[in-house]
């Protein structure tokens, strides 16, 4: 097998925050400052999307109340927002992890799906954010579940180690 890069190289991921991201899955293309965003080829069709973000908690135990002030939020903006959790989920090297589900209708264009993940480390929250459309699903969930776990928390300060998912 031959290895493209020089002896000694080290290989540079993307990061948005404190998240590196290192898997790029097929189809898709990486958004600076933003995340993913699935390439489609037909005209007027919506893309799929994977946002990737990251917030600051007031108190460690803060993570429950920032999501129920996020479902406030999202419900104050999508008419007829339905919800479903959030429920706890594992993710690697963080303190705690919910994923919370949110469906709305886009009158012109049919029932939209949010998969929000949020990931607490201390007081740094971060948030990963899939948005498509109901009938995309089936087929863009492998694809975001490949890239949630190429995220890694990179280190706060240069002496830190970084956390890998």
């Amino acid at each position: 097998m031959q290895t493209l890069a020089q002896p000694g190289a080290v290989a540079q991921f993307p990061s948005i925050g404190r998240w590196s991201v290192t898997a790029m899955p097929g189809g898709w293309i990486y958004v600076a400052d933003f995340g993913i965003r699935q390439m489609i080829m037909a005209a007027g069709t919506i893309a799929a999307s994977v946002g990737v973000g990251q917030d600051t908690l007031n108190v460690e135990s803060g993570l429950p109340e920032y999501i129920e002030n996020q479902k406030k939020l999202i419900g104050s903006r999508l008419k007829a927002a339905k919800f479903a959790g959030p429920q706890a989920i594992a993710f690697t090297g963080a303190d705690e992890a919910h994923l919370l589900f949110v469906r709305h209708n886009v009158a012109s264009a049919g029932s939209m799906l949010h998969a929000q993940t949020y990931v607490r480390l201390s007081l740094w929250l971060g948030i990963v954010t899939l948005t498509a459309f109901e009938g995309q699903l089936g087929a863009v969930r492998a694809d975001y579940e490949a890239f949630v776990k190429g995220l890694h928390i990179r280190a706060e300060r240069a002496n830190e180690p970084a956390v890998r998912n």
